[in-house]
């Protein structure tokens, strides 16, 4: 049911507390998205597969740094103190240069400087080409989101298909009470028939102890029987997320059914819906972008981007601006990097491998899901066919009884068989439901 919404508000669907309502399926279905930590839990990997994405769209972008730096120290870092001398005069004889006869006078010179600096820069690099590494890396993050969602559709698939699972199974837990109840009635009515007869003189006691006798076993089906609806109501509670509470209850009955033809789709076709399947390929596919960002680690590197530059030093403050070109070549690396390269191949090869096996056992599963709905389907004919016969004898056999031609025995017999052949064709229509819900899963449906 991939058009139920997770959030919808439950208002919308009840109008009473959830643990006092009878809830048809569809609610049912929502309860359990809703309230299932599973789902919750796919949510969250989801979310975090998109920030992933996110994240990695954002290498695409330039890079922009900044920095600072200041220095103070304790003494100059430039100190010169230089004497007063008297220079020669060069007049271009370097002969004559030992022997100048004129000097020029150089007073004493002290140069003290160079005792902080400050700096600030911001860079921005964009990279031109990175061996595919930036667009390979967001594929391989898609994908991480595809999966993801793959698996949460997952997750939904199994919720749905456990809840249809519980539902049907109360429904027919429900109807059985029903048919049983009758039966007690039934037999409520025979034994004051019986009693009557007794009275009269008409029969044996042990007729009338024959009937007792069987309503006593009534009794002990409608113990084992409520039992059995109180324990499928709690775990069908726990399973929706709602609390439990004796008048919640199931609003439902099965009619009829369709035959196995209306949700025949053919194995390929089906196996393609599968969401294993799915991720099957999208495992390949992250192992083959694997390998091409490995790849991308050993091509040439290029970027350029562009630097400001701010310099408070030597009493003075400037400010530069700089474009540069980067180009980073691995040569070394290349020898370790094939055989990195040849590592992901294998791995690329066992993804492969574990597709096709899947796949095979994926399409047996298929197959096998719908030879269990044709015999599902088969078995309603045959508890059905049974049922008409049994109510038939019944019948007979009610008719004799008050011609006086039957025994007690006989109809008690008679009446038994007739409700056994009821439980298994209610037996039988909520198994059929339940393998419906079954193949649907396998083919990947949800829904009818």
């Amino acid at each position: 049911m991939k058009n139920i919404i997770l959030h919808i508000s439950l208002a919308l669907i009840l109008s009473v507390p959830l643990s006092a309502q009878n809830i048809k399926l569809d609610s049912a279905k929502v309860l359990s998205l809703e309230n299932n930590k599973r789902i919750k839990d796919a949510l969250f990997k989801l979310k975090a597969s998109e920030k992933v994405k996110e994240s990695a769209f954002t290498n695409f972008f330039p890079k922009v740094e900044a920095s600072g730096f200041a220095l103070r120290s304790s003494d100059y870092l430039l100190d010169i103190q230089t004497p007063e001398m008297n220079l020669p005069i060069y007049d271009g004889n370097p002969a004559n240069l030992p022997n100048a006869t004129l000097f020029a006078y150089v007073p004493s010179l002290s140069i003290q400087s160079l005792d902080y600096v400050n700096t600030a820069m911001i860079t921005a690099t964009l990279p031109i080409y990175a061996g595919g590494r930036i667009r390979n890396g967001n594929n391989l993050a898609q994908l991480g989101v595809e999966i993801n969602q793959d698996q949460l559709n997952l997750s939904i698939d199994q919720i749905l298909t456990t809840t249809e699972g519980y539902y049907w199974s109360l429904v027919a837990l429900n109807e059985k009470k029903i048919t049983l109840y009758n039966y007690e009635k039934l037999l409520l009515r025979l034994q004051k028939e019986v009693q009557d007869y007794y009275d009269a003189g008409m029969i044996n006691k042990s007729d009338l102890l024959k009937v007792k006798l069987e309503l006593n076993k009534i009794e002990v089906n409608k113990l084992k029987l409520n039992n059995g609806i109180e324990m499928l109501k709690r775990v069908f509670c726990q399973h929706i997320g709602i609390r439990y509470n004796q008048s919640f209850n199931v609003n439902d009955s099965i009619v009829s059914v369709l035959p196995p033809e209306s949700y025949f789709l053919a194995t390929d076709s089906a196996l393609k819906n599968r969401n294993e399947y799915k991720m099957l390929n999208k495992v390949i596919e992250a192992e083959e972008l694997q390998k091409k960002m490995a790849l991308g680690e050993y091509l040439p590197q290029l970027a350029v981007g562009a630097s400001g530059l701010y310099l408070d030093a030597f009493e003075q403050n400037n400010s530069y601006g700089l474009a540069f070109a980067t180009l980073s070549i691995p040569i070394s690396d290349w020898w370790g990097g094939s055989k990195k390269l040849q590592e992901q191949d294998i791995k690329i090869k066992i993804a492969q491998n574990n597709l096709e096996d899947k796949s095979e056992l994926l399409k047996l599963q298929i197959t096998k899901a719908y030879k269990d709905l044709t015999i599902s389907y088969k078995q309603i004919e045959i508890a059905k066919k049974s049922l008409k016969q049994s109510l038939e004898y019944q019948k007979e056999l009610e008719d004799n009884y008050d011609a006086g031609l039957t025994s007690t025995s006989d109809l008690l017999e008679a009446k038994a068989l007739a409700q056994q052949a009821k439980d298994e064709f209610i037996d039988a229509k909520s198994q059929y439901k339940i393998k419906v819900a079954t193949y649907l899963l396998s083919v990947g449906k949800t829904t009818e």
